[in-house]
């Protein structure tokens, strides 16, 4: 059983590991999600038509009914709370450390298995995921 910490954010994450409370990280997998960056306008096709005004002031455009690219983040983190469960399940965790920023931490925190959210002993609140392993490991406690 080691120690975990998933390090993400909306179009990347790292997963590591450390054996013990005091050893150093070591980094298990890495997980791109390019969509995560695209705009809007890059996920969804011009499929929403368009309408005459009534009041004879041209043709508009009609909204999209979802924000496509949040859908894609949420469908991301779930991916990864996936991946938490499956290594939880396997009795590879011992506890686990969330690290994102804001906005992605809560659909993390809102992603996961209750097998998971009862491992989870740290969250941090910033953007990390491009930093160097010894940079994210300053952001930890000196005892995991």
């Amino acid at each position: 059983m080691s120690i975990w910490i998933l390090v993400a954010d909306s179009s990347k994450a790292r997963f590591l590991s450390a054996a013990d409370r005091t050893a150093p990280l070591q980094e298990i997998k890495d997980l791109i999600f390019p969509e995560g960056r695209l705009r809007e306008q890059d996920l969804v096709t011009d499929g929403s038509g368009a309408g005459n005004g009534t009041n004879g002031n041209g043709t508009h455009s009609m909204g999209h009914e979802k924000d496509a690219h949040a859908q894609q983040v949420k469908s991301f983190a779930r991916n990864l709370c996936g991946e938490l469960t499956k290594a939880a399940q396997n009795k590879d965790i011992r506890k686990i450390y969330l690290m994102a920023p804001p906005k992605f931490l809560g659909l993390l925190r809102s992603g996961l298995s209750k097998l998971c959210a009862d491992k989870v002993v740290g969250e941090i609140s910033k953007d990390l995921v491009n930093h160097s392993v010894d940079d994210i490991r300053r952001h930890l406690p000196k005892a995991l």
